[in-house]
Formats: C-alpha cells, sequence, structure tokens
C-alpha cells in the first residue's frame, strides 16, 4: 500500500527534472523533452491512481470476507453444539430438556431481533459480530421492543459507542479479573429517560471490574460528546434523542 502511495507522489514530482533541464540548457530538445514527460506522467498518473483504488478496495474485500467467515464459523460451532445436545437428549427422551434448549435459543433470536431495530446500524452490527473477535468475555445485552435511536447518534459517535464496549471488553479481558470469574461477562442496557438515550454498561456478579470498566469506557469516549458517568454498578453513557414532530 505505501508503494502504490509512493509512486502516486513521485510520479507528479518527477516532472521537475525536465523543468530544470530546460531552464538550465534551453533548447529545443530539451523543451521536447520536457513535453513527453509531461505527457507520461498525466496519461500514467490516472491509471497508477486506478489502480491503487482497485488494490486497496480488493484487500478491504478480502478483510470483510475473512471477518464474516470468522463470524459464521463461530455461529456454526454454536449451532452444532445446540444440535448436538438436542440429538443426545432426543435418544435419552429428554424432552424437557430439549425444549428449554429450543426456549433458549429462540429467547436469543427474538433479542438479536430487537437490538436490530434499535436504529443505530453500525452499533448493532458490531454488537451482532463481536463474538467473531471476542470469545473469552461474553456480552449480553437487553433492549426494550419499542426502543428506536435513529437520529440521534452521527456516524462517528456511533463508532464511539463501538469504541466504549470494544475498550471495555478489552480492559476487564486483560485486567485479569475476567481469568478469576467463573462466567465472566459484560451486560448492556439500553433504555431511554427524559428524552434522553441510555446506555449502561457493567459487569456480571463482579463488582470489582466496575472502576476498570468505567475508566476504559470514559477514555474511549473523551473526544465525544457523549456523557459519561459511574452508575451504582457499572457505567452509564447519556446523549440527546431527536424531538418527535
Amino acid at each position: 500500500m505505501r508503494r502504490w502511495r509512493d509512486l502516486s507522489v513521485l510520479m507528479p514530482l518527477s516532472a521537475v527534472i525536465p523543468w530544470i533541464l530546460a531552464w538550465v540548457f534551453p533548447g529545443t530538445f530539451t523543451f521536447v523533452l520536457l513535453g513527453l514527460w509531461l505527457a507520461a506522467v498525466f496519461f500514467l498518473l490516472p491509471r497508477q491512481e486506478k489502480r491503487r483504488r482497485e488494490n486497496e478496495l480488493h484487500r478491504l474485500r478480502q478483510s470483510l470476507q475473512n471477518f464474516f467467515l470468522n463470524v459464521l464459523s463461530h455461529q456454526r460451532h454454536d449451532w452444532m453444539n445446540d444440535l448436538q445436545l438436542i440429538f443426545g437428549y432426543s435418544r435419552m427422551g429428554k424432552t424437557d430438556r430439549i425444549e428449554e434448549i429450543i426456549t433458549r435459543v429462540s429467547g436469543e433470536m427474538h433479542k438479536e431481533s430487537r437490538i436490530a431495530k434499535l436504529g443505530l446500524p453500525e452499533f448493532v452490527f458490531y454488537l451482532m459480530t463481536v463474538k467473531g473477535e471476542n470469545r473469552e468475555v461474553a456480552l449480553h445485552v437487553k433492549a426494550d421492543e419499542e426502543l428506536c435511536y435513529a437520529g440521534s447518534l452521527t456516524p462517528e459517535e456511533e463508532e464511539g459507542l463501538i469504541r466504549a464496549v470494544r475498550a471495555g471488553l478489552s480492559a476487564y479481558r486483560y485486567s485479569g479479573l475476567a481469568a478469576k470469574a467463573s462466567e465472566p461477562a459484560l451486560r448492556i442496557v439500553f433504555g431511554e429517560e427524559s428524552g434522553e438515550a441510555t446506555l449502561f454498561i457493567e459487569p456480571e456478579n463482579d463488582p470489582q471490574a466496575v472502576p476498570v470498566l468505567h475508566r476504559a469506557v470514559q477514555e474511549a469516549l473523551e473526544s465525544y460528546s457523549l456523557l459519561t458517568v459511574s452508575a451504582e454498578g457499572g457505567t452509564l453513557i447519556r446523549w440527546k434523542l431527536p424531538v418527535q414532530t
């Protein structure tokens, strides 16, 4: 990637050479050389830029494909575990355990459906695919059916929320506290209060991790307009909702 950038800069700069020659040694030959050199630069530069963009798009496409394959691999692993449990319980005649698994999976699908309707596409995409980049600390998300935050955040502020959650997960994971917990997990609860959206992040059953989590979230949102406050048991993020007309 650096090579293409260097060439895109060096090609126009190379025109300085015939300019200097034409100035030091004025003559027909040097002016013809200058014209040919400039024509070559203006002819090759767009092609070079097009090739650079195509290579960047190709790398981006490959990166996204690898990411989605990783996410699908984790989801397939989870589905296979559930199917194996259902198959095993069916052979043993334990229909009550099968009902438990089906109820759990149905509940998870309903929860994802509610999350998808929050109106924050980038943030929702991250929450839906976070398992692909993190398996050590679970992320449990709770959102009521009627909540919708469409138009309340800019794309940059949505990126800030993603950074905050990712920073919280990483801080908890690498603090050493997650390794001591039997089931390390963070809980995110979406809400609404007095015309403001609220997002509460807390460690599940691990009060020692609260200050670690709050510090990481606060630092991640320092350059954003989102309000971050320490609340009982976790960290609360607030932002204004658009006025309904």
